[in-house]
C-alpha cells in the first residue's frame, strides 16, 4: 500500500473517531427505546450518507472559504460539542464507572471524573496537529476490538417497536434527516480533512469513513443488544476513548479557528464550565436531548443559511433565522422529551423558509466577485 493510500485510510479512521460522540455511542439506545430499530435506521442513514457526502460536494477552496466565512459559528459548534461530551461524562460515564446512580452520584465523583476527562483532553489537544490525528486514527481499531469482547451469548434482538409510533417516528423524521445531513457542515475536522486530502478532486477519506462510522454505530447497537450494556469494561474504555479524542480534536481545532484570540479562549472555558454545570445540576435524559437539539435544530439552520449565502449572512438573515429558530424551541423540545406530534415537522419548515427566503448575497461579496 502506498504512503497515500495509508494517509487516506488513516485520515479516515481519524474521522470516524472524530465524529463518534456521545451521540453515536448513546442516541440509538434511546431510539431504540423509543422507536426500535426504524428509529435507529432513520438516525444511520442521514448520519452516514451526510458526513460521507460531506468532502465530496465542496471543492478544497470552497472549504476554505467556509471555514473562513463561517469561523464564529464552526467555533461555537466545536465548543458545543466539548461541552456535549464533558455533560456525558458527569451523566452517563461516572455512575457508570462508580456504581451509583445518576441521583446518587456525589458533587465529587462528578467534578473529579469531568475533570480528569478535560485535562486529557486538553492535553491531547495541545500535540501537534498530525500526531493529535494519527491518535485519533488508532483509537478507531481499539474500538473494533470491543466486538471481541460482548457477550454474543447473551444478546437479545432489537425490537421493532418502541414507546411511541412508526407514525411519531415520521413527525420528527425530518428533524433527524435535517439534523444530520447538514449538521457536518460546521465541523471543523471535517473541514480540516476535505481541505487537507491527499487527491482533492476525489476526496476517498470521506469514503473510509463512512464505511468505518457505520461500523462505529453496529458496534452501539450491539452493546444495545446486551443485557449488561454499557456496564461491560470494554464498551466503558471504547466510550471513555472516543469521548476524549472527540473532545480534543475540536479543542485542537479550536486554538487554530479563524476568530479573535479572545473568542478562542471564552469559547474554550465557556465548553469547560457549560458541560460542567449541566453535568453537575442538570444531569437527564431530557438535557441530554436537548444538547442534541442544537445539531437538530440550530446549528443545520445556520449550516442551511451558510450555504445560500455567498460570504458571510447578513444581519438581516440572521436575525430571521435565529428568530425561527426560537420559535419553533418549545415544539422540538416537546418532540423529544414528551412524544412527537403531528406538527413536529414545523420545527424543520420555519428555519428553512427563513434560510431559503432572507438569503442574500453581501454586497461586499457581490463587489469582490463582480
Amino acid at each position: 500500500m502506498s504512503s497515500a493510500a495509508i494517509r487516506t485510510v488513516l485520515t479516515g479512521f481519524a474521522l470516524a473517531s472524530s465524529w463518534t460522540w456521545c451521540i453515536g455511542m448513546f442516541l440509538p439506545v434511546l431510539l431504540g427505546r423509543m422507536f426500535g430499530w426504524p428509529g435507529i435506521l432513520a438516525f444511520a442513514i442521514p448520519n452516514v450518507l451526510g458526513c460521507a457526502l460531506f468532502g465530496f460536494l465542496r471543492t478544497r477552496a470552497q472549504s476554505q472559504r467556509e471555514t473562513r466565512d463561517h469561523a464564529l459559528f464552526m467555533a461555537i459548534f466545536s465548543a458545543a460539542t466539548v461541552a456535549y461530551q464533558v455533560f456525558f461524562v458527569g451523566w452517563i460515564v461516572t455512575p457508570t464507572l462508580t456504581a451509583t446512580s445518576t441521583s446518587t452520584t456525589s458533587f465529587g465523583a462528578t467534578i473529579m471524573l469531568c475533570g480528569g476527562f478535560l485535562a486529557a483532553a486538553f492535553a491531547l489537544a495541545l500535540l501537534p496537529r498530525a500526531w493529535l490525528w494519527l491518535l485519533a486514527a488508532f483509537a478507531f481499531p481499539l474500538s473494533v476490538l470491543t466486538f471481541a469482547f460482548l457477550p454474543w451469548e447473551s444478546m437479545h434482538s432489537i425490537s421493532a417497536s418502541g414507546e411511541w409510533s412508526t407514525m411519531q417516528l415520521a413527525f420528527v423524521l425530518p428533524t433527524i434527516v435535517f439534523g444530520f445531513a447538514l449538521s457536518p457542515n460546521l465541523d471543523l475536522t471535517f473541514h480540516r480533512a476535505r481541505q487537507t486530502a491527499v487527491n482533492p478532486a476525489f476526496p476517498a477519506e470521506f469514503a473510509v469513513f463512512g464505511v468505518c462510522f457505520a461500523s462505529m454505530l453496529l458496534l452501539t447497537t450491539s452493546y444495545l443488544a446486551s443485557p449488561r450494556g454499557l456496564t461491560i469494561p470494554a464498551v466503558q474504555v471504547h466510550i471513555v476513548m472516543q469521548l476524549v479524542v472527540t473532545s480534543a480534536l475540536h479543542l485542537n481545532e479550536l486554538r487554530s479557528a479563524l476568530i479573535a484570540p479572545i473568542m478562542r479562549v471564552a469559547l474554550t472555558i465557556a465548553a469547560a464550565v457549560l458541560g460542567l454545570a449541566t453535568a453537575l445540576w442538570l444531569p437527564s435524559e431530557s438535557t441530554y436531548l436537548r444538547y442534541l437539539g442544537l445539531y437538530g435544530l440550530l446549528f443545520p439552520a445556520y449550516a442551511l443559511l451558510a450555504l445560500r449565502c455567498a460570504g458571510r449572512p447578513t444581519r438581516s438573515s440572521l436575525i430571521a433565522l435565529l428568530i425561527s429558530v426560537a420559535v419553533v424551541v418549545p415544539i422540538l423540545d416537546h418532540s423529544f422529551t414528551d412524544a412527537p406530534a403531528v406538527w413536529a415537522p414545523l420545527a424543520v419548515v420555519l428555519p428553512v423558509l427563513a434560510a431559503l427566503g432572507f438569503a442574500r448575497k453581501r454586497a461586499d461579496t457581490l463587489r469582490a466577485t463582480a
